[in-house]
């Protein structure tokens, strides 16, 4: 026996399959609707432009003429997010505190930032803290105070060619 089917069931069940897609849409957008940042760390030389004077980074065993000999860490961050972010500053956390200090700070070069969607900034130091192995993670931090973390995969990298960078610099090898 088979029960028939009303038009009000129908467009019951119609309306209740168009309001459910629309919920689920809304939350997908308004959860994706945000600021988010992709931090990338590496270390370079510095080097300038003879036409324009304008400096930047090469790879540390490129021989580029007039590059720094000494090794910087860049930081790299991109807004991948739809709203505007203002980055203000990074840091980083250490596994075992350092004089009385779980964190530190690295003084910033041109920050803050307000970075709009796509856009990035590079930021760089000339020091890293000299007990890299001691450093738990690096992180920038935006305006609102949510800090945005260094990838483990590129932090270790990050930590492996600081520790080869200093033995050849200390090697004279760079």
């Amino acid at each position: 026996m088979l029960k028939q089917i009303s038009i009000t069931s129908l467009l019951a069940a119609y309306g209740a399959i168009l309001s459910s897609i629309g919920l689920g849409w809304n939350l997908y957008r308004d959860l994706h609707d945000r600021a988010r940042l992709k931090v990338v760390a590496q270390i370079r030389r510095i080097a300038q432009n003879e036409v324009s004077g304008q400096m930047y980074a090469v790879a540390p065993n490129l021989p580029v003429a007039g590059a720094s000999e000494q090794l910087f860490v860049f930081i790299d961050v991109t807004n991948v997010g739809r709203r505007p972010v203002r980055w203000d500053g990074w840091g980083g956390k250490y596994h075992k505190p350092v004089n009385g200090k779980e964190s530190f700070v690295i003084l910033p070069i041109r920050l803050p930032k307000m970075l709009n969607e796509g856009e990035s900034h590079s930021e760089f130091t000339p020091e890293m803290h000299p007990n890299i192995e001691n450093v738990k993670q690096i992180f920038v931090w935006d305006a609102a105070g949510k800090k945005w973390h260094l990838p483990r995969r590129n932090f270790k990298r990050l930590k492996e060619d600081i520790v080869a960078g200093a033995w050849a610099t200390l090697n004279g090898e760079v």
